[in-house]
């Protein structure tokens, strides 16, 4: 019965994308816009996967290097690095990925819950796991990879001067 439930829950549409070769998935709705990596200006004393902020039409947006978040080494940027802004209780998120795949549509039949690994509180982002042409996807919720504190740790300072050199993207 639990299994159907998540099943149920997590039908839908997805955005994915490739972390490390390997197909990911966030639900489109939580998806604000797709943009090339550009400038983004480091943040002193935030986490490690924080890579900074960019300027978003005159907004400023945290970013997250979600193959850091993940466990993953960082890699050079090349031509398909981009980053998806997604929408928060806390307001928008980029995050960082080596490339975006395609939208896919997953019914219940397609979705099976998350596997039992490690430590539960350690892969709660994991939604579940979709199969489509017998490609495997991992469906993750990017909100729930950070938790409250990794929040707090992302705002903004509030004297500019402590902002330091832009990372330009770079393109191979």
């Amino acid at each position: 019965m639990e299994n159907d439930a998540i099943k149920a829950k997590n039908e839908g549409q997805y955005l994915t994308f490739l972390l490390n070769s390997q197909n990911y998935g966030i639900p489109i709705g939580a998806v604000r816009e797709i943009n090339e990596f550009s400038e983004i200006i480091p943040i002193p004393r935030t986490p490690d996967f924080v890579i900074g902020v960019m300027n978003l039409r005159g907004k400023v947006v945290p970013v997250v290097d979600l193959r850091m978040k993940f466990g993953m080494e960082r890699i050079q940027n090349t031509a398909q690095t981009c980053i998806i802004v997604i929408d928060t209780t806390i307001g928008q998120v980029g995050s960082v990925v080596d490339a975006v795949c395609e939208v896919v549509t997953l019914s219940s039949s397609q979705i099976e819950p998350p596997p039992v690994l490690g430590e539960a509180s350690e892969l709660r982002f994991v939604t579940g796991i979709g199969l489509q042409n017998e490609k495997l996807i991992i469906l993750v919720d990017i909100v729930s990879a950070l938790s409250k504190e990794e929040f707090m740790k992302m705002q903004l300072p509030t004297d500019i001067s402590q902002m330091t050199k832009p990372i330009k993207g770079s393109a191979a």
